[in-house]
């Protein structure tokens, strides 16, 4: 009988894994790279608890949705400035030590992949503003 819900526990989580990575993370048509971080943090709120079967929390319902223009500069491009302060607001919110006590296993599991998410396409960028830096 553990064994059932063990293997339903870790469908469920597979579920979720699965619907984060397809229906956010992931840039299509291929679903090999992570999408860019500035479209991430514009549409994080999509995945936050109730979607995806996952049952809702009211610390899900404190955020505010970040908007394009919150992080926009000229011609419309993202500004470094203003992402990096979206990041670290995302940060904040996702951190483990911030999290309320009574999140169940499935809502952790999904904020634990996001902040694995966001953080990797921080560093992704990052990475890319470096090595273009020598254009500046």
């Amino acid at each position: 009988m553990a064994n059932l819900s063990t293997d339903d526990g870790q469908a469920t989580i597979t579920k979720i894994k699965h619907g984060i990575l397809i229906q956010w993370a992931l840039q299509p048509p291929q679903l090999q790279m992570l999408r860019p971080i500035a479209a991430l943090v514009t549409t994080i709120h999509n995945v936050f608890p109730p979607a995806l079967g996952v049952l809702g929390h009211d610390y899900f319902k404190k955020w505010k949705s970040i908007v394009r223009n919150d992080i926009a500069g000229a011609a419309g491009l993202p500004d470094e400035d203003k992402l990096k302060k979206s990041v670290r607001k995302i940060r904040f919110f996702l951190h483990p030590d911030k999290l309320p006590h009574d999140l169940n296993e499935e809502q952790k599991f999904t904020v634990k992949m996001l902040w694995d998410i966001t953080s990797d396409a921080w560093e992704e960028h990052q990475k890319h503003a470096e090595d273009l830096d020598w254009v500046k």
